[in-house]
């Protein structure tokens, strides 16, 4: 084999293995439930470059709290078109910490989302704290929930934000 037919191959095995993983999130996509849940943003730190958006997920607890400790363990699902938080259950678990918001128990997920925004838009992480920033997820069968986009809540409906 020579040099150039090794090298085209190992470039068409490279955009095989490319196009698999852009395939399989796609699937997951169509197949998994996409839900608002409400966002904090964070500062970033990631080490990667380009523009993006470091959120916290605030997602609510649903059902009893089980233990006075403000760190929590739950488990993701949906309800309806929201993410929310259970204690108990089979399940992926994520670590979070309780904190109460309006009266209501939220877990504040520990791990942050990323979601990269194109150069050119303003950052839509600054926000007043009247107009709280919520985020739509796919929530996947084993993983991270995956951010899609952003929105705000105006006059009871999540409109989405155009970032384009």
């Amino acid at each position: 084999m020579t040099m150039r037919r090794a090298g085209v191959f190992l470039a068409l095995f490279q955009a095989g293995l490319l196009l698999l993983v852009g395939l399989s999130f796609w699937m997951e996509r169509l197949t998994s439930p996409r839900l608002w849940t409400l966002t904090q943003p964070v500062d970033p730190n990631l080490p990667i470059r380009g523009r993006y958006v470091s959120l916290r997920l605030l997602v609510p607890l649903s059902g009893a709290e089980t233990s006075e400790s403000t760190t929590q363990s739950v488990i993701l699902q949906a309800q309806g078109d929201r993410l929310v938080a259970q204690n108990d259950g089979d399940g992926e678990r994520y670590a979070g910490e309780l904190i109460r918001r309006d009266g209501q128990a939220l877990v504040e997920l520990t791990e942050p989302l990323a979601l990269f925004i194109p150069p050119d838009v303003n950052d839509p992480s600054r926000r007043s704290p009247t107009d709280p920033l919520w985020v739509e997820v796919t929530l996947p069968r084993s993983g991270a929930p995956r951010p899609i986009q952003l929105g705000v809540l105006r006059q009871g409906r999540l409109r989405p934000l155009s970032l384009r």
